[in-house]
């Protein structure tokens, strides 16, 4: 899933010059709703994740709004949304969509985007909703990809019924309907399966085998952890960690929980420390919710949730969980 690391599942917390923030706090930067746990979320300003120097996004962000303010399209108004998303701009970015959409409101392509906004802002029914309706549209359809940004900007193109499907099973996950995410992750599978991309077989197995697991499907779990036959060099050849390799690691049992945790940069798109931290404490929060130890999974979903950056995956299903066992608690 090399679009994944570089920059399509979390924001980067870049200086937008393009827009101006909805509400801003001098000191904060720019408000964008409130966690589920009741907590204010704000992008920082001049803060990156590793998905592009800041320039580049700065110059990205400028570019696309001029083009989307000239000619409405649904690909220029896709790469937009998407811009505003990796700098943090979650709000912003759901406004274009939703520009767009009175347009164009049969776009497969928006209609996806919108539906991961709503679950980064932790608007999981809506979130849901618009990205069935996606899914309908594109029953029987080839494979799509989305229009790549400019040549300055890194990455490869993106499937997009692989993200649809993904952040479909995200969405039920977050609401503890654990067979429809196992459900929406194996699908996502199947589309990045005519890829080969082992990024994606990677990031797909780690979710779908919780899923499995945590739905109470034991044997269908344990089939697809065993499956999982990839070597950290297959999946990343020149070197470097990937934290969803490494809970599925600790959860066939190859690694030791007791020194499993991590908050080390990874130097990759989203692999900064706050994104490991969340996420290598959230497997060991899974790790141990799965051996029935809610008490010793605690610490572990603090420790996801008390991240600076509210949109990693990692983070949102722990302040999922979180309300799910501990209602009555403050992490």
């Amino acid at each position: 899933m090399r679009t994944i690391r570089k920059f399509a599942l979390a924001a980067s917390f870049g200086l937008a010059l393009a827009v101006a923030p909805m509400t801003a706090s001098a000191q904060n930067g720019s408000f964008q709703g409130t966690s589920l746990l009741g907590q204010p979320m704000y992008t920082a300003p001049a803060r990156n994740a590793n998905v592009a120097a800041v320039e580049t996004l700065e110059r990205a962000a400028r570019d696309a709004k001029a083009a989307f303010e000239a000619n409405m399209t649904v690909d220029n108004a896709t790469w937009y949304g998407r811009v505003l998303f990796y700098q943090g701009y979650t709000r912003e970015s759901a406004e274009v969509y939703d520009k767009a959409l009175r347009r164009f409101p049969n776009s497969g392509k928006l209609l996806r985007h919108r539906a991961h906004r709503h679950f980064s802002l932790r608007e999981f029914d809506k979130s849901i909703e618009l990205g069935l309706k996606a899914a309908k549209l594109y029953e029987n359809q080839p494979l799509e990809r989305e229009k790549p940004g400019p040549d300055y900007f890194p990455g490869d193109p993106d499937v997009v019924q692989y993200y649809l499907y993904y952040h479909l099973g995200q969405a039920y996950f977050a609401k503890h309907d654990f067979d429809n995410a196992a459900k929406w992750f194996a699908r996502s599978a199947e589309a990045a399966s005519f890829t080969h991309d082992f990024d994606a077989r990677t990031a797909n197995g780690y979710w779908e085998y919780l899923s499995l697991a945590r739905s109470g499907r034991l044997r269908e779990a344990q089939k697809r952890l065993d499956s999982y036959d990839l070597t950290l060099f297959e999946v990343h050849p020149t070197g470097g960690s990937d934290t969803y390799f490494d809970g599925l690691q600790l959860f066939k049992g190859h690694r030791a929980a007791d020194s499993f945790f991590s908050d080390k940069d990874g130097g990759r798109a989203f692999a900064t420390a706050d994104g490991v931290a969340a996420s290598t404490a959230y497997s060991l929060a899974n790790y141990y919710m799965l051996r029935g130890e809610p008490e010793k999974a605690k610490p572990w979903l603090q420790r996801s949730i008390n991240v600076d950056s509210w949109s990693y995956f990692a983070r949102i299903q722990a302040e999922a969980d979180w309300l799910l066992l501990f209602p009555n608690e403050k992490p």
